[in-house]
């Protein structure tokens, strides 16, 4: 049966600005930032931590890891469950969105690790690269 494996992140907003809460998390908690938030790559285990979204900020969703996406998503629609976005595919794995029956978004991830943790190794390398340039 396909399932989900794990926590690929939740995403709440934060007040304040982008710049100013990633150096507040990376002095004070040590976190590496890209442009898009941070990640934390345990062997397997992936969680992103992302500062803020282009979704409503009053309406804060889970991604959950899942190994295999296009199964759930065939017996989500089999059971009229409300799909928000089907599967579409990244170099970093395979995504998709349901709403559950209180209304709740649940966005489903299948990740490629190998690609995802490169991914997340190459953009915080850039970021910093960026932002000790920008201090120039």
């Amino acid at each position: 049966m396909a399932k989900a494996i794990g926590i690929g992140g939740v995403f709440i907003h934060l007040n304040g600005d982008q710049k100013d809460l990633f150096d507040w998390y990376e002095i004070h908690l040590g976190l590496e930032f890209s442009a898009y938030g941070t990640g934390f790559i345990e062997g397997e285990q992936l969680m992103v931590l992302t500062l803020k979204r282009d979704h409503n900020p009053n309406n804060p969703y889970l991604n959950l890891r899942v190994d295999d996406i296009d199964t759930i998503i065939t017996n989500l629609k089999q059971e009229k469950v409300e799909i928000l976005s089907d599967v579409t595919s990244y170099d970093y794995g395979k995504f998709a969105t349901f709403k559950d029956p209180f209304g709740n978004p649940i966005e489903l991830w299948e990740p490629s690790v190998t690609e995802y943790k490169e991914m997340v190794e190459k953009e915080i390398k850039d970021y910093k690269l960026h932002q000790k340039n920008s201090l120039k």
